[in-house]
């Protein structure tokens, strides 16, 4: 999954991954752990990562540390 990131890239989602598990409570936190990414895709002209979960959903993880 993060094999085909750049270290910069792997950097970024380590880093906003934190930051938006963080923010959820304890269940929802369940839905997003680490065995349930599916995908993440470089999204050069947005300049984010748009990172899948198994559940369906997925964010785009941005630069500037945010995510939506």
């Amino acid at each position: 999954m993060l094999i085909k990131l750049s270290e910069n890239e792997q950097k970024l989602f380590e880093q906003v991954y934190k930051q938006h598990l963080n923010a959820m409570g304890s269940e929802e936190r369940k839905k997003y752990g680490r065995e349930e990414v599916t995908k993440i895709e470089k999204d050069v002209p947005n300049k984010c990562l748009n990172v899948h979960f198994a559940n369906g959903e997925w964010f785009r993880y941005y630069v500037d540390g945010t995510w939506g």
